[in-house]
């Protein structure tokens, strides 16, 4: 049954509602932000600076409070328990569209005076507590977010054995000494989990005295109100502070110690997306409960247009009882007035439309269609031809091992057809920058036509502006458009001939690969830097290595291309190969009218072409449209004037690779027509840098058993073709020189903060503001749903075969920035390679990256080498002779601070052949040809201050 508790919290806020109260004016007596100044208070006291008054004229939350949650329930008839901002600011923005609060972004609890650092400790004075809540609509656990404090199950309040793994700093902000709690998670809080933060009076002030709750709360909290309408928040705090005083007085017995500052926070769960694009099917359930629950409320809604959506809840549970009472014989029907008969008789005809087996029907013929499902996609090559002929191979000298290795590899440059969620640039480019996913609103309008044809039975919950947002409550974007974009693959030479290289002498099948590794590059590049470790790894492993572009990158410059060689995708040229193809084909051949339809798709796309769409970033980051060799691939990519836009850059690229693992089996490089060059070929992923980030988001979607299983499942049940394919887990993931936290790595990259901050400070947000800490906040609250920090331990749980490896010193990801934060960041101990490891390590059972137990540990002095998985460090202390961020994917590159050319070619050659015997399953050699490149971190010891926490 409906619980009439579900949002009675009934929270005002400024918007619409002023004229509630008796007057506005200043001094008057229903006015909520009082005026006068209490000479009665203590100002020497130290208090947070905490007015919980959402109609105050300044009301001031910590920037993860319930409550920024919860305040649009009143406002309209739509409300999908996303956050409310009323500015325009590009944070205010990103509030709008938060379903939830970051599970590793740290937040900072600012003071109206200093505080004595020493007496600010976490699990001593400072406490984060995951606490129970039951399911907002009984008995359907998915049907809404339990935001709301008041479902907190009192009578077991909190999940102590869950207590997360967090540092609380004391910081100066805003010009202040020391007048700030940050409070830093050493490991991602549990997504989608409600937690009390408590700061207790045992903290005390520089000068000694205990700290006090602030006036503004008490005064609400305790006092006698002045408007009616914030009972209910008053309610909350008086429930916050006393669920903190409960748990103080039981784990605290002696000398009990008061809050001075309690409430609650709800993270995201917003990695659902992600993992709903993977496999629909493991998430139907939930979208069927969604369905059943809107429906009711939609019966509710036509009959009572003029309620906002508290009120709406509150009177769906009032009609459903009256429904029971009337069905019992409880009431007359002459008891009720016209509305609430007609609200009850709607009621009772959704219920027959939305019964189990018909939403489960309905929701099934949406997979794959409107609920996006990765599967082989249209794809197209040109003839192979050797990669001795591309521009930057021909310029090397033929003793070079690469131009050697080349003579036995061929290139085939081509096409796929990919889903695309973001916007298309549209006529000036601005929807690059400006557009973001949103939710299906064809799935909507299916799934109506599924359950009840002609008709509109229920509609999805939406922000109160109407629209329909993406995140872990609801996880299903709506498609945008198909985009044809480059792919290029190179392979080993496989004919038998004396060109097939020595490595494919193997018993994996005549005319087939040892592996197929799928290759992601970093960001500001292109695809064109997979060639050379390409090269070599299809010599030397007999990989076949395929490569795509990130999106908003391609071919460019004046090179066409990072490295010169390669071709731009040319719409027109495209058309015409692929008509010349078609014309050979005979459509009255079953296998070929099939090869037929995928080509006719592959040049129907909405676009054609690099994925740059042809726009670069001028002075102010917007686009611009400019020549081929005046675009500067990704430099779009990055948006922090678009949170959402930049997130969801980073998604589309997880996505992309879901369907190039689909697509695999086939593709058809030996222009026989014949797809499937590739299948039952193991497929392994490397990704650099960007390609590390995305790619480590993606190899966890890919090896999660459920959803790997959930995915293939659906294969076999559609029927064929798809029921002739397998989605493949990945054999091998090699990761080198990425990270995650990928906000707080901008903040912390020598190579990209200055033009991000820059912008910033421009706009009057420095670093040491609580402004800066905020918005970075809500940065990261955002980004959580793409973010490798969120998916390391799942890849390091589900992977053994595993190779990760940084430079120390790298300048453009950097190893840590725990210890050593790039001046003036605060310290952030989830962002750098080093915790990336260390969350890979958690994730394959260990608890401390340093003992080199579970992830074992190549550094400086070791010659035996290792199984994977294996973290490898490379000595960098020389970035124009020893090892450099970029020196995996271009060892030799011009450098004027290294005279005019930094050579790493040493640790390339190194780090080729240590990822060839990764992907090859092999034990991973610290020195091979003797070269000795590696490295020592000074810092592995303190990632996750795991030198600083009891043995378990």
């Amino acid at each position: 049954m409906f619980k009439k508790t579900l949002i009675s919290l009934a929270v005002a806020s400024s918007v619409g509602l002023t004229g509630c109260f008796d007057s506005g004016e200043t001094g008057a007596n229903a006015n909520p932000d009082y005026q006068i100044t209490d000479t009665t208070i203590d100002t020497s006291i130290v208090r947070p600076i905490y007015d919980p008054n959402p109609i105050a004229a300044e009301p001031k939350f910590p920037i993860n409070a319930d409550l920024i949650l919860l305040l649009g329930a009143t406002q309209s008839a739509n409300y999908d328990f996303t956050g409310l901002s009323g500015g325009t600011s590009p944070a205010d923005d990103a509030v709008n569209d938060l379903s939830g609060f970051s599970t590793s972004g740290a937040f900072t609890l600012k003071f109206d005076g200093s505080l004595n650092p020493v007496s600010v400790q976490a699990g001593a004075t400072v406490f984060l507590l995951p606490v129970n809540v039951a399911d907002a609509v009984e008995g359907v656990p998915e049907a809404l977010p339990n935001t709301n404090p008041s479902g907190i199950i009192q009578a077991n309040p909190f999940d102590l054995a869950a207590i997360p793994n967090f540092r609380a700093d004391v910081v100066s902000v805003d010009g202040g000494s020391d007048n700030a709690i940050r409070i830093v998670p050493l490991e991602p809080l549990a997504e989608g989990q409600k937690y009390l933060v408590i700061a207790t009076n045992n903290i005390v002030g520089a000068d000694g005295q205990p700290i006090e709750r602030s006036v503004q709360d008490v005064n609400l909290a305790d006092g006698v109100l002045g408007n009616p309408a914030l009972a209910n928040v008053k309610s909350i705090l008086q429930a916050s502070d006393a669920l903190a005083n409960g748990f103080l007085a039981q784990a605290i017995p002696q000398d009990t110690p008061e809050s001075a500052l309690a409430y609650t926070f709800t993270t995201n769960s917003d990695t659902d997306v992600l993992r709903a694009m993977m496999a629909p099917a493991a998430f139907g359930s939930a979208l069927g409960q969604k369905i059943g629950f809107t429906a009711q409320l939609k019966a509710v809604r036509d009959n009572y247009p003029t309620l906002n959506f508290s009120q709406l809840t509150t009177k769906l549970g009032e009609i459903a009882q009256l429904a029971a009472d009337l069905q019992a014989g409880d009431i007359d029907p002459s008891d009720l007035d016209a509305q609430e008969l007609a609200a009850i008789t709607a009621l009772a005809t959704v219920g027959p439309l939305t019964e189990p087996s018909d939403l489960q029907a309905a929701i099934g013929a949406e997979i794959g269609d409107t609920l996006h499902l990765p599967v082989p996609r249209p794809s197209f090559f040109g003839p192979a031809e050797s990669a001795t002929l591309l521009t930057t191979i021909d310029n090397l000298d033929p003793s070079n091992s690469i131009a050697q290795a080349a003579q036995q590899v061929q290139v085939s440059e081509g096409a796929i057809a990919l889903p695309y969620f973001q916007s298309l640039p549209g006529e000036t480019g601005a929807g690059i920058v400006t557009g973001s996913w949103s939710g299906s609103t064809s799935l909507e309008e299916d799934l109506n036509e599924n359950l009840a044809p002609g008709q509109t039975i229920f509609s999805f919950l939406r922000d109160i502006d109407g629209t329909l947002n993406v995140n872990g409550y609801f996880p299903f974007p709506e498609q945008n458009a198909t985009t044809t974009v480059p792919v290029v693959v190179f392979s080993p030479v496989l004919d038998g001939s004396p060109a097939q290289p020595a490595a494919c002498m193997g018993t994996n099948g005549a005319g087939k690969p040892e592996g197929v590794t799928i290759f992601q590059h970093g960001i500001t590049v292109d695809r064109s830097v997979s060639m050379l470790p390409a090269i070599l790894l299809a010599q030397s492993a007999c990989q076949t290595v395929v490569a795509i572009d990130q999106p908003l990158h391609g071919l460019a410059g004046a090179s066409t291309g990072t490295v010169a060689g390669l071709s731009a995708l040319d719409a027109d040229a495209l058309t015409t190969d692929v008509e010349a193809a078609i014309n050979l084909l005979d459509p009255n051949n079953p296998n070929q009218a099939a090869v037929i339809a995928q080509l006719n798709a592959l040049i129907s796309a909405d676009y054609i072409g690099e994925r740059h769409f042809g726009y670069t970033a001028n002075a102010s980051l917007q686009p611009v449209q400019a020549p081929l060799a005046d675009i500067s691939s990704g430099s779009l990519f990055i948006n922090p004037l678009n949170m959402m836009n930049s997130r969801d850059n980073l998604r589309q690229g997880v996505v992309d690779l879901l369907n190039v693992a689909a697509s695999i089996q086939t593709f058809d490089i030996n222009k026989d027509f014949a797809p499937g060059d590739l299948a039952d070929v193991p497929v392994n992923f490397i990704g650099h840098s960007l390609g590390g980030i995305s790619g480590t988001v993606f190899a966890s979607l890919a090896n999660d058993a459920t959803l790997n299983g959930t995915l293939n499942g659906t294969y076999a049940q559609a029927g064929v073709p798809l029921s002739n394919f397998t989605f493949p887990t990945l054999n091998s993931v090699v990761l080198h020189n990425t990270s995650g936290q990928v906000t707080r790595l901008i903040e912390n990259s020598p190579a990209f903060s200055g033009q991000v901050l820059g912008g910033l400070a421009n706009a009057g947000v420095t670093q040491g503001t609580s402004d800066f800490e905020s918005f970075f906040y809500v940065f990261q609250s955002i980004s959580d749903a793409g973010d490798p920090v969120n998916f390391a331990k799942g890849l390091g749980a589900s992977t053994e075969n595993i190779l990760v490896t940084e430079v120390v010193g790298d300048t453009t990801v950097p190893n840590e920035a725990n210890v050593n934060p790039l001046s003036p960041a605060f310290s952030a101990p989830l962002t750098g390679t080093e915790p990336l490891m260390a969350l890979l390590d958690l994730g394959a059972g260990g608890s401390n990256l340093a003992d080199g137990n579970d992830l074992n540990l190549l550094q400086a002095g070791d010659t035996s080498g290792s199984p994977t998985p294996v973290a490898v460090f490379f000595d960098g202390s020389n970035p124009c002779t020893t090892a450099n961020h970029g020196t995996f994917v271009a060892p030799i590159v011009p450098n004027e601070a290294c005279g005019g050319v930094a050579n790493t070619s040493a640790a390339f050659s190194v780090m080729v052949t240590q990822t060839a015997r990764a992907l090859s399953g092999l034990s991973v050699p610290a020195t091979p040809s003797n070269i000795d490149a590696l490295g020592t971190s000074p810092t592995l010891a303190n990632a996750l201050d795991q030198d600083e926490q009891a043995a378990p």
